[in-house]
C-alpha cells in the first residue's frame, strides 16, 4: 500500500513540476515579449518627441483604455522576472519535498529533510552560492581582462603573485607543510579513503568539494532512477546496490576530512 501511494505521489510530483515548467516559461515568453514593446514605444516616443515637442501634451488625451495597456506594458517587464524567481522557488520546494516523501514510501529510505521549511532554507543557499560563484566569474573575467591589457601593454614580463612570497611558493613549489603533504607530496594517510572518496563522489555524480545536501539529493534522483521496483532494466539492482554504498560511505565526516586532507 505504501508503494503504490509513493508511486502515486511521486506522478503527482512530476505533474506538478511540469506545471511549474510550463508556468515558468510561459512568463519568461511574456516578459521577453513586453519588454520587446516598451523598448519599441520608447525609441517611438523619443523620435515623436524630437520631432513634434506636442507629443507629450496631447499623450494626455489618450484613451483610457490605452493608457491602461500602456501601464502593463510597463509593469511585466519588472515585475515579471519577480513572479518568475517565485514560481522557481515554489517549484523547486514543494517537489522536492513530494519526491523524497514519494521515495521513502516506496523504499523505506529517508532521504533529504523532514520539514518543508528544510527544503526553502536549502534554496536560499544554493542561490546565494549560485550568485557568490557568479560574482567570482565575473571578478576573474575582469582580473584577466586586466592582465591581457598590461601584457599588451609591456609585452610580456613574469608575473609574480605576493601571496606566492607569503605562502612560500617559488616557481611553482609550495614550501608550506600541512597534515603530511609538503610541496605537494602527500604521505601515507589512510591509504585508500582518497581512492574510495573520490570513487563513490563518481558514482553519485558529485564533484570532490561537494557537501551533504548535494549528496542526498543526487542520491534522492539515482535512487529513483534504478531502484529495482522502478526500473526493471538489467543491471539496474547492481546499480542501485553501488549507489546506496556511494551514499553511505559520503557522510558528512568524510566529506570534512576530505576537505580537510587533499583540498
Amino acid at each position: 500500500m505504501k508503494k503504490l501511494l509513493g508511486k502515486a505521489l511521486h506522478g503527482l510530483a512530476s505533474l506538478i513540476g511540469t506545471i511549474f515548467t510550463v508556468l515558468i516559461n510561459f512568463m519568461n515568453i511574456l516578459v521577453m515579449t513586453f519588454e520587446g514593446i516598451r523598448s519599441l514605444l520608447a525609441l517611438v516616443f523619443m523620435v515623436g518627441c524630437s520631432t513634434f515637442i506636442f507629443l507629450p501634451t496631447l499623450l494626455l488625451f489618450l484613451p483610457s483604455k490605452v493608457w491602461y495597456a500602456i501601464f502593463i506594458i510597463l509593469v511585466i517587464p519588472v515585475l515579471g522576472p519577480k513572479f518568475i524567481s517565485i514560481l522557481r522557488y515554489g517549484n523547486y520546494v514543494l517537489t522536492e519535498w513530494m519526491y523524497d516523501r514519494a521515495n521513502y514510501l516506496i523504499t523505506g529510505q529517508r532521504v533529504g529533510f523532514e520539514n518543508i521549511s528544510d527544503y526553502s532554507e536549502k534554496y536560499k543557499v544554493d542561490q546565494e552560492r549560485e550568485r557568490q560563484r557568479q560574482a567570482e566569474e565575473e571578478a576573474r573575467a575582469r582580473q584577466e581582462q586586466m592582465y591581457n591589457y598590461f601584457e599588451d601593454l609591456f609585452g610580456n614580463f613574469t608575473y609574480y603573485d605576493a601571496r606566492d612570497f607569503n605562502q612560500g611558493n617559488f616557481g611553482g613549489f609550495d614550501g608550506t607543510y600541512n597534515n603530511g603533504n609538503f610541496g605537494g607530496f602527500s604521505g601515507v594517510n589512510d591509504l585508500g579513503f582518497k581512492e574510495r572518496y573520490e570513487r563513490a563522489t563518481g558514482k553519485l555524480g558529485v564533484p570532490v568539494n561537494t557537501d551533504i545536501y548535494e549528496v542526498k539529493l543526487a542520491y534522492r534522483k539515482l535512487a529513483k532512477k534504478y531502484h529495482p521496483d522502478l526500473n526493471k532494466e538489467p543491471g539496474a539492482k547492481e546499480k542501485f546496490q553501488e549507489i546506496n554504498d556511494a551514499y553511505e560511505f559520503l557522510s558528512e565526516e568524510n566529506i570534512k576530512k576530505y576537505k580537510n586532507t587533499y583540498l
